[in-house]
């Protein structure tokens, strides 16, 4: 056990502490993390399943900004450990999840306010010129705070948490037991209601509710979902005109401040390709050290390092040109937005090469980019990518195959990989007005759309198969006994899961706080429960 705690800690530190998005991006999702846990416990199978219940619930929860509003890493690591360790059903992780989610938001916020201390800190170093200790400052003290934060308490829970909680479910009546179940069966539809919010544009929205119903009439699997999808989606690619968005895309694209000249690839450049790999790569440490004062500053001021090394030669200079990226920045750092950094990366050396380019002229274009980054890449990277191979992988978890969240894993890093070194090297290559060029032809805005009509139809499928509640309820027409969800079942199969999760959508673009969705949930699955109305399908 002291073994298994140990790893379990080491896990939660890493999940908190983003030492790499490289290696830990994944670590923010229970599919994945819920299975570390797993395989550190000794039952990679059953905290697999338990990991996909909560994955489900926060199937649609977006942190986006630096905002977190339920914090997925203590609801995966936390959730499928206690699952774990009391010996309840897999079903039942949501309901123990749930609670670490919420307060770890509290945690998340404490995480980030004292990592602000840290920039000021790196601040002085780059004053002193001392650029080892401002890298020092974006990765040791969060790593050490991320460990106080969240490994000491995982290793507490699974060292010294067992026979309590195993005694605590063990006391607990049938009919609560029962209740959580039915609010476990329930809590997926928050999490598909959150992504029918970011995804459920009017005109394609329609595709959530032939994804439900493919999945209901044609017995389809999500993987058979997924392929069909694919196949509208490429066909709407193909035939649509100028996507709607595009003129706002034009528009963004145009207020992006256009002070610079072209930067065209230069066969005298003094970059090297390993220059450019190390910046790419030290990139995805950009929220090693995220706080509420400046975000990804400090990290993207740390991946700067190669490319001023190479540049200049002094440590005076390499400061000097370190300190312009010290201001408040914030994208999305894995996908798209690594097209500010290659970007960033041309402007360095053509100002080391004397063009008339000041520390201005590239911060406003890395301002004028972040916003319009976000929004495509958030949206690729939580809104397709993410709910799409969850969904599936899920899927694979649950009926107990363990490639389920391995090939979460793997697949998203590629995908991940792939489009990050692709933008990085397109803004290098071809500067600014490669990604203001893609946006005013409004390319982007209908890749994602054909994305998102995967995404609505894969979140069709699970909306029929994962919101798992029926109604036990029997009554009699005279001397003619019926069973009421025949009766539903003979007017609009899998009607009552359909209507939780509209019923909850409605609640969340109504902007209503996901915290009192839960309440709800947990309320209606109580009483639903006692009153003998609501059951978990078997």
């Amino acid at each position: 056990m002291l073994f298994s705690a140990i790893l379990v800690a080491v896990i939660a530190t890493l999940s908190q502490w983003w030492v790499s998005h490289a290696i830990t991006r994944t670590w923010l999702y229970p599919i994945w993390v819920g299975f570390l846990v797993a395989v550190a416990m000794g039952q990679p199978v059953e905290g697999m399943q338990a990991a996909a219940y909560i994955q489900l619930t926060y199937l649609g929860w977006i942190t986006a900004g630096g905002t977190m509003p339920g914090n997925l890493m203590a609801a995966g690591v936390f959730g499928t450990a206690l699952t774990l360790i009391s010996g309840a059903e897999p079903s039942l992780a949501p309901t123990f999840a749930v609670p670490f989610s919420l307060l770890g938001i509290f945690i998340n916020q404490a995480y980030m306010t004292i990592n602000s201390f840290w920039i000021h800190k790196a601040d002085k170093y780059l004053e002193e010129n001392n650029i080892t200790g401002l890298r020092i400052m974006n990765y040791v003290p969060s790593g050490i705070l991320s460990f106080i934060l969240y490994g000491i308490p995982a290793f507490c829970l699974v060292f010294f948490g067992g026979d309590y909680a195993s005694k605590m479910l063990d006391a607990l009546p049938k009919s609560v037991v029962d209740a959580l179940t039915v609010v476990g069966a329930l809590m997926p539809a928050l999490g598909i209601a959150m992504l029918l919010n970011y995804l459920g544009k009017k005109k394609i929205v329609g595709f959530f509710i032939l994804g439900y119903f493919a999945t209901i009439y044609l017995d389809l699997d999500i993987m058979a979902i997924t392929i069909f999808a694919a196949v509208i989606g490429a066909l709407m690619y193909m035939f649509s005109g100028e996507n709607e968005n595009a003129e706002g895309q034009r528009k963004s694209a145009d207020n992006i401040i256009d002070e610079t000249q072209r930067i065209n690839e230069n066969e005298n450049a003094k970059l090297r390709k390993s220059d450019l790999v190390k910046h790419w790569l030290l990139g995805y440490s950009s929220e090693t050290c995220y706080n509420y004062e400046r975000l990804q500053a400090l990290g993207t001021t740390n991946a700067m390092v190669p490319i001023v090394r190479r540049l200049y030669k002094t440590k005076e200079e390499q400061a000097a040109e370190l300190k312009k990226y010290m201001v408040f920045f914030n994208t999305e750092p894995s996908y798209v937005g690594t097209v500010i950094h290659g970007i960033a990366a041309s402007m360095e050396e053509q100002k080391a090469r004397g063009e008339d380019i000041h520390a201005e002229d590239i911060n406003s274009i890395r301002t004028g980019l972040m916003g319009p980054m976000a929004g495509i890449g958030d949206t690729v990277s939580q809104g397709i990518v993410y709910p799409i191979l969850a969904g599936i992988c899920c899927s694979l978890a649950l009926a107990g195959n363990v490639l389920g969240p391995i090939l979460f894993e793997v697949l998203y890093k590629i995908i991940m990989l792939t489009m990050g070194y692709g933008f990085y090297m397109m803004g290098y290559k071809q500067g600014k007005n490669s990604i203001v060029k893609f946006l005013k032809e409004g390319k982007l805005n209908k890749i994602t759309e054909a994305f998102s009509i995967i995404g609505l139809m894969v979140v069709g499928n699970m909306a029929a198969t994962r919101v798992g509640i029926m109604t036990p309820v029997d009554f009699k027409v005279g001397e003619v006994g019926f069973n009421l969800q025949s009766v539903l079942d003979s007017l609009l199969p899998g009607l009552l899961p359909l209507l939780a999760t509209l019923g909850i959508w409605k609640l969340v673009r109504n902007k209503m706080n996901p915290t009192y969705i839960i309440v709800i949930i947990f309320v209606v699955g109580f009483i639903g429960s006692f009153l003998g109305i609501l059951a978990q399908i078997k």
